[in-house]
């Protein structure tokens, strides 16, 4: 490759990455929720206040997970449901891989989009995350980050 080419080449792979991240860089972010882990490797339903003056919405995933061998190279899947009154307004099934070394005694953390939304109206809607397997990957510090008026490509 060229160095023409070459330049190009990690200009388009930097601009992939960014368009990809609009959820977790872009807008403001309003609140960090902690969550509660359940039993099962999900965690209890959060109640969140939202209106269409936020749109579009990002709810994040953020935790942390230690450098084990036993654990790295494993996943979680998870399905995050929005509703507000009962009712489904998105769901979308995620996995947090836990891509560590080993070797290394520093615990990781991850960032991961669950969700982008537009609401319809104002009000209280819940967010649900439930385990599609039995974890394999053990979540510290689990809490849902919450941006606003994020940018969307």
């Amino acid at each position: 490759m060229t160095g023409g080419k070459r330049v190009c080449a990690v200009l388009a792979l930097v601009g992939s990455l960014g368009a990809g991240c609009d959820a977790l860089f872009t807008g403001e972010k309003v609140a960090r929720f902690a969550l509660t882990p359940r039993a099962d490797g999900g965690f209890a339903p959060l109640t969140i206040a939202l209106g269409p003056e936020m749109n579009p919405v990002a709810l994040n995933l953020r935790a942390e997970y230690a450098a084990s061998p036993t654990e790295a190279g494993r996943w979680n899947t998870y399905r995050a449901t929005l509703t507000r009154a009962g009712a489904p307004v998105a769901s979308r099934e995620f996995r947090i891989n836990n891509t560590s070394d080993p070797q290394s005694p520093v615990a990781q953390v991850i960032v991961h989009t669950m969700l982008v939304v537009d609401v319809e109206g104002v009000g209280d809607y819940v967010l649900a995350i439930d385990p599609l397997a039995p974890p394999a990957v053990t979540l510290d510090k689990p809490h849902v980050e919450l941006r606003r008026n994020i940018r969307r490509d």
